[in-house]
C-alpha cells in the first residue's frame, strides 16, 4: 500500500490538471510538432512526399519558363535564360522524383534555396515592369512549400533567402518603386507563409499527439519507427524497442477513479520524457501501455536507458519487454517485445 500511494503521489502530483503535462510537452515541441525526445528535425531523410511535391513544383516551374520562352512578354525578354531554367527544372523534377525515397533533407533545402535564387535572377534580368511583377509570383509557391513541410526556423531561413534575392533582383533591374515593391511582396508572401506554417504545425501536433500525455500517439509512433528502421538499416546501427506496461493500473482506476488514473499517466509521461535521451522516441500505444524506441542501442544496452526511467519516478511500478530490431515489420517487432514483457510478468507471478 505505501508503494502504491507513493506512486500516485509522485505521478499524479503537480497542477492537478490531467492535461497539464501534455500542454507542457506542446510548448517544448520542435518545429515539426513532435516531442523533443525523438522525432527530431535532424533526421537525414524526410518523408518521400516532400521530395515528390518539390518535383511537381519544379516541373510546373519548368513548364512556365518554357512557355515564357515560347511566348515572351516583350521582344527584349531573356528567352535564353527561360529555356535554360526550364531545362534545369525538368532535370531537377526527374531527379527528385526518381530519388524521392532516399534523398536527404539537406538536398531538398538546397534545391528550394536554388529555386529562390533562380527566381531572383529572372527578376534581375527582367526588362519590363510587368515581367518583374509576374516573375515575383514564383516566390509564392516557394513560401507555401516551406510553410507546409518545414519548421518555423526552416521557413524563416527560406523566406530570408527569398527576401534577400528579391532585393538584389530589384536592385539589378532598376525597378521603379523598388523599396515599396520589395516591402509589399516580402511582407505579404512572408506573412501568409508564417500564418500557414503555424496552422499546419498546430494541426500536425493535434494529429500526432496523444491528447492526455502529449506523447506520440500510435499512428505517429508507427511513422517514427518506420523512419528510424530505415535509418538503422542504412547505417548498420542497432535499434531497440521497449514495451512498457504499468502494473495493476486497472486497480488504480477501480480504487481511485479514472481522473486519478489519467493524472498518473500524464505525470508518468512527463517524468519519462525528461529522463530520456534526445534521440529516443516515446509514445503511448494505448491504455496503460507505452512504447520506446532507442536508436543506436543494442538490446543489452537498453538496461541503462530503462533504469533512467525507473530513477525518474522511483515509486512507479511497471514492466518492460525489450526486443532489438532484426529486420522484420513493425507489428512483428512489437509482438516480440510484447512477448518478452509478458514473460517477465509470468516469472514475477511464479516467484510470488
Amino acid at each position: 500500500m505505501p508503494a502504491r500511494k507513493d506512486f500516485l503521489a509522485a505521478a499524479a502530483g503537480g497542477s492537478g490538471d490531467p492535461t497539464a503535462e501534455a500542454r507542457q510537452q506542446d510548448e517544448g515541441a520542435d518545429g515539426r510538432g513532435m516531442v523533443a525526445q525523438g522525432v527530431p528535425v535532424a533526421w537525414g531523410r524526410p518523408a518521400p512526399s516532400e521530395a515528390r511535391t518539390l518535383a511537381q513544383a519544379c516541373l510546373f516551374a519548368a513548364v512556365v519558363c518554357l512557355g515564357n520562352a515560347a511566348m515572351p512578354f516583350s521582344a527584349t525578354a531573356p528567352t535564353g535564360l527561360a529555356v535554360t531554367l526550364g531545362g534545369a527544372g525538368l532535370a531537377a523534377a526527374a531527379a527528385l522524383r526518381r530519388c524521392s525515397d532516399v534523398v536527404p533533407a539537406i538536398v531538398l533545402h538546397t534545391v528550394l534555396a536554388l529555386v529562390s535564387v533562380m527566381v531572383s535572377v529572372c527578376i534581375a534580368c527582367s526588362t519590363t515592369p510587368a515581367g518583374t511583377v509576374v516573375t515575383a509570383f514564383g516566390y509564392v509557391w516557394i513560401a507555401l512549400f516551406t510553410a507546409w513541410f518545414h519548421s518555423r526556423r526552416g521557413a524563416l531561413a527560406h523566406l530570408a533567402v527569398m527576401a534577400g534575392g528579391f532585393a538584389a533582383g530589384l536592385g539589378v533591374c532598376d525597378a521603379p518603386s523598388a523599396l515599396q515593391t520589395w516591402g509589399f511582396v516580402t511582407v505579404s508572401v512572408g506573412g501568409v507563409a508564417l500564418v500557414l506554417q503555424s496552422l499546419v504545425e498546430r494541426l500536425r501536433r493535434q494529429a500526432d499527439r496523444d491528447q492526455l500525455t502529449g506523447l506520440l500517439n500510435r499512428v505517429a509512433f508507427a511513422g517514427a519507427a518506420e523512419r528510424l528502421m530505415g535509418c538503422a538499416l542504412r547505417r548498420g546501427e542497432p535499434l531497440t524497442l521497449a514495451v512498457l506496461d504499468l502494473d495493476d493500473f486497472k486497480g488504480v482506476n477501480d480504487r481511485d477513479g479514472h481522473a486519478v488514473g489519467d493524472r498518473v499517466l500524464a505525470g508518468l509521461a512527463a517524468a519519462w520524457s525528461g529522463a530520456l535521451r534526445r534521440s529516443d522516441v516515446l509514445g503511448r500505444y494505448g491504455g496503460d501501455e507505452f512504447v520506446l524506441l532507442m536508436p543506436d542501442t543494442a538490446e543489452g544496452d537498453s538496461v541503462e536507458v530503462l533504469q533512467r526511467l525507473r530513477d525518474a519516478l522511483p515509486g512507479a511500478r511497471w514492466t518492460a519487454g525489450v526486443a532489438q530490431w532484426q529486420g522484420e515489420g513493425l507489428a512483428e517487432w512489437i509482438a516480440r517485445a510484447d512477448g518478452d514483457l509478458y514473460a517477465h510478468k509470468r516469472r514475477r507471478v511464479r516467484a510470488s
